[in-house]
């Protein structure tokens, strides 16, 4: 077995660890950190599989930006402070995860996105690189998906100052 053999088993397997902690961890701080594990090691799976744009983008936006984020959330909001994660969800995301691994098994035996050509053929990525062809396809064909995702983030980011706001000053306002 080669060393990216095994280094691709290997941040598979942790990731996959760190990922079903994160769904049964009792404790939320815990869950967190075990989230952040789970995003670092799909990074090195990125980084193994030769999408080392994609990995350090991995790292930068979800194990640094988001996960700050929800420390934020968990840390300011009175209702998260020293709680555990009730039994009932635990159970109820069984079913989704399950359902989540058919679809993904399915999709790794039958390619069902497997596209013929790629979205650039191997000839292209030689010739600009990875991150530049990345670039120019996001910011010329993408360009409005990828704005409407930082706008659900932006009202997601103002939705969680609401919630995370004090009662006091909701009614002092009204």
């Amino acid at each position: 077995m080669d060393l990216n053999a095994l280094a691709f088993w290997t941040f598979s397997t942790l990731a996959v660890l760190s990922a079903i902690y994160v769904v049964f961890g009792k404790n939320i701080v815990y869950t967190v950190l075990a989230l952040v594990s789970t995003l670092i090691m799909v990074s090195g799976l990125f980084f193994t599989l030769g999408a080392e744009l994609v990995g350090a983008l991995q790292i930068l936006i979800y194990a640094v930006a988001i996960v700050v984020f929800y420390v934020l959330v968990i840390s300011t909001v009175p209702e998260y402070k020293g709680k555990t994660v009730d039994g009932k969800y635990m159970l109820l995301s069984i079913p989704f995860g399950f359902i989540l691994f058919l679809e993904l098994a399915y999709v790794a035996l039958y390619g069902a996105w497997q596209s013929a050509t790629g979205i650039f053929d191997e000839r292209v990525i030689n010739e600009i690189g990875n991150s530049k062809a990345i670039g120019t396809l996001l910011f010329t064909k993408y360009l409005f998906p990828f704005e409407v995702a930082s706008l659900i983030l932006l009202v997601a980011m103002i939705g969680a100052i609401i919630i995370g706001r004090k009662k006091e000053d909701v009614h002092q306002e009204a």
